[in-house]
């Protein structure tokens, strides 16, 4: 008899890819048209992304990759710059440097993906759009919310 060996890894890889792929099907029905970059004129649909974190972030990035651009991506995040928090204590150690853990959002917004540096200051799940402190108003289809 064969056995299956399983690991945690290989299940949140496994759930990752349902839950992207369910978010994705639920957005068939909101054909926005978009001047964002993809190689789909037609958007499937628009996602916010509220915090610019190793989740938030990675959130983003596959949404946008796994619907091959199909889907209009935002992503809100206060800072311009990402800091490896998990990678820090090399920093006070004294073996990297400031800069080696920094990180900016170039990659995503290359990828087609559109930043917005603001602070979401309310959302209204009902009329589905997300205020920020610089008085902007971004709707959204579904919402994604990683604070951090």
């Amino acid at each position: 008899m064969n056995k299956v060996k399983v690991n945690r890894r290989g299940v949140l890889k496994a759930g990752l890819g349902a839950a992207a792929v369910a978010s994705t099907v639920g957005l068939s029905g909101c054909a926005t048209s978009g001047g964002m970059a993809g190689s789909s004129s037609k958007k499937l649909g628009r996602v916010v992304v509220v915090g610019g974190g190793f989740g938030g972030a990675t959130a983003a990035k596959y949404l946008n990759m796994w619907s091959e651009g199909a889907i209009e991506v935002t992503l809100i995040e206060r800072q311009k710059e990402f800091y490896s928090c998990p990678i820090s204590n090399l920093v006070i150690g004294g073996v990297r440097k400031m800069n080696e853990i920094t990180r900016t959002y170039d990659g995503l917004e290359r990828r087609g993906i559109k930043m917005v540096y603001d602070e979401v200051t309310q959302i209204d799940p009902v009329k589905k759009v997300v205020m920020t402190a610089k008085g902007a108003s971004i709707s959204y289809d579904r919402l994604v919310v990683s604070p951090g």
